[in-house]
């Protein structure tokens, strides 16, 4: 297999998370930085799948060079989380997993069940064996539990559906971390090697370093919004998060730019990054061990 492309990318047109009390923007990745740290890693197609919006896939083709970008979006199911790729319009979010599956197919696109078994981000699960699924997200290398991608790999390698790779970048240095290999080079390859279910998956797990860069990222963008909105400075981001962080409430937004500050002060961001790594592989071990004694 000759080609390598990543299936799974955020940039800033993801949103917001939820972090204790604070709304943090999920990426805050230009498109134009992730088809360049795509081009970086020589991958030969590039899947831009933002949380329920095709804006940053749009974007991205438009700065792409030697990599060729396809227009994609992680759309919230009632079931669980599902990767469009190969989409003309946004997909609706809230729909159940098959309803959802139904609209790709209908764009001719391919739908791909995101980190199936995760613990700690909307999954499929075993729902992901029934549907009319091309694909299977079986290793993402931002799920640095392992567990995750181990259980994917056990439950889905005999479900007769394409078995995927991606890095789940929230940030650049993230992207082509995790991959999936196919025959051929170009996006049009890709879409019927998928549907053809002859594909492999590799990578690397996203460091722990690039965890703490990716979240200390983050703050200080969120940091840059909340003080020019206190200030009423013009919003020159004009993003999804940056439209719902100025409407919070101005306590909300006095109260959550000290709590970046305090965030930044080190170790603090490092010491956080580690304690929810932590957390998020004690869920996903309870999960695996949980599915294997069935």
């Amino acid at each position: 297999m000759d080609g390598k492309a990543d299936l799974h990318t955020h940039t800033k047109h993801s949103g917001l998370s939820k972090v204790l009390f604070l709304q943090i923007p999920d990426s805050v990745s230009e498109p134009e930085d992730v088809v360049r740290a795509a081009e970086a890693r020589r991958l030969d197609v590039l899947c831009v799948t933002d949380h329920n919006s095709i804006k940053g896939g749009l974007e991205a083709k438009k700065h792409a060079k030697s990599v060729e970008v396809v227009v994609g979006e992680e759309v919230q199911t009632a079931d669980g989380e599902v990767l469009g790729l190969f989409l003309n319009d946004n997909v609706p979010s809230g729909l159940t997993a098959q309803e959802t599956i139904d609209i790709i197919h209908g764009m001719g696109g391919v739908a791909v069940a995101a980190h199936p078994f995760s613990a700690h981000c909307s999954a499929l699960g075993d729902k992901a064996l029934e549907l009319d699924l091309d694909g299977i997200e079986v290793f993402n290398a931002f799920h640095r539990d392992r567990y995750s991608n181990d259980l994917a790999v056990s439950r889905c390698s005999e479900s007769g559906k394409a078995l995927t790779g991606g890095s789940d970048a929230h940030a650049p240095m993230m992207v082509g971390d995790g991959y999936t290999t196919f025959e051929g080079r170009t996006a049009e390859e890709l879409r019927k090697a998928i549907v053809n279910r002859r594909t492999g998956h590799g990578g690397q797990y996203t460091t722990i370093r690039n965890v703490v860069w990716m979240t200390t990222l983050l703050v200080l963008d969120l940091q840059k919004i909340l003080a020019r909105s206190l200030v009423g400075a013009e919003d020159n981001q004009r993003t999804e998060y940056s439209e719902a962080i100025r409407r919070m409430k101005k306590a909300t937004k006095a109260v959550s730019l000290g709590a970046t500050f305090m965030f930044l002060l080190p170790p603090t961001a490092f010491v956080a990054s580690v304690v929810g790594d932590r957390l998020n592989t004690a869920k996903s071990r309870s999960n695996w061990l949980r599915h294997n004694s069935r």
